[in-house]
């Protein structure tokens, strides 16, 4: 008996190990589903801020290149002398200055002094700065850094804006810059420049602090993490769960073959009355034999009903049942 039943235990254990393993498997391809998802929505979220953040540098130069156009085709405004704003050094001596018939001092305030003033003011109210720059600039105020430099080589290869976020003294600083395209009456301050119509002049930088989109960034990534950990702890539950309920119905399926090969096996029945002697019971105590009928309806799912073969129904009524003639 137990050498019939080691075949249906090791088919058993083998069927039990795959399960296992397929579980595994399972529970490791949630475990990297889940970390990819974690991974894409996080790189998603940097993404998203550096394109809010690129937007409002754009809105910052959109606005101070508005104000450039407006002071062009007005070919500079004069303002009373005073604080920020003074004679311009770099524009010609006649068009520095002017007096008001009641005596007050002017100054032309061009383009680009208007600009200055603007980013000035910018960075004392909100912390962004603009800057004009230029790799040839007539105010030594206007050359440009190293990262404009950057910006300006892309734009004469055709960019049409740049921005970074990059690492200065002062913490993680959010950078735009756009092209300025030359124009016929950008002679009034640049005589003598022999420039292409539409050729990349400068630029105008945006730069600002980035420190309140990292803090939105960790914020929404701290949520994130917390879902996707919450999402994988459920799922790895259900799979545990559902896991567990599977190899139970294989244990009991795997009983019940070898149930079922048991009764297919070498079993003691009584050559009289049928009966089957337990396994490992003695076979000299009556208690240890039971009624085939008993038996097999202890071990599987059938039932029984009761009749008689010709052969005893003529044994035990031979008058009713007289059986063919010989």
């Amino acid at each position: 008996m137990a050498k019939q039943s080691d075949g249906p235990a090791r088919n058993g254990t083998r069927t039990t190990s795959q399960a296992r393993r397929f579980l595994f498997f399972l529970c490791l391809l949630f475990l990297v589903s889940t970390l990819v998802s974690l991974y894409l929505d996080l790189r998603s979220i940097t993404d998203k801020y550096e394109t809010i953040a690129a937007d409002l540098g754009r809105s910052f130069f959109q606005a101070i290149d508005t104000l450039r156009e407006w002071n062009l085709d007005h070919n500079g405004i004069f303002v009373v002398t005073g604080g920020d704003a003074q004679p311009n050094p770099y524009l010609a001596e006649s068009l520095r200055t002017a007096t008001t018939t009641d005596g007050r001092s002017l100054s032309m305030i061009n383009h680009a002094q208007m600009a200055r003033i603007f980013s000035e003011l910018l960075t004392r109210q909100r912390g962004v700065h603009l800057h004009i720059s230029s790799l040839a600039p007539i105010r030594p105020g206007n050359f440009a850094d190293a990262w404009e430099q950057h910006a300006l080589d892309h734009f004469r290869q055709g960019s049409h804006e740049e921005f970074d976020v990059v690492e200065e003294n002062k913490g993680k600083v959010f950078r735009y810059m756009a092209p300025l395209r030359f124009e016929e009456r950008c002679l009034a301050c640049h005589p003598g420049e022999a420039k292409t119509h539409g050729q990349t002049r400068g630029g105008i930088s945006v730069s600002f602090s980035y420190d309140p989109f990292l803090s939105a960034i960790f914020d929404e990534r701290r949520k994130n993490i917390i879902l996707h950990l919450m999402f994988f702890i459920v799922g790895i539950g259900l799979i545990t769960v559902t896991g567990r309920k599977l190899l139970d119905s294989i244990g009991a399926l795997q009983n019940s073959l070898l149930q079922i090969k048991r009764l297919e096996g070498m079993l003691p029945i009584c050559a009289r009355c049928k009966k089957i002697r337990l396994q490992g019971e003695d076979r000299r105590d009556p208690k240890s034999w039971i009624a085939i009928e008993q038996y097999i309806g202890d071990r599987t799912d059938a039932e029984f009903t009761h009749g008689l073969c010709p052969h005893c129904a003529k044994e035990l009524y031979p008058t009713i049942f007289p059986g063919p003639d010989k």
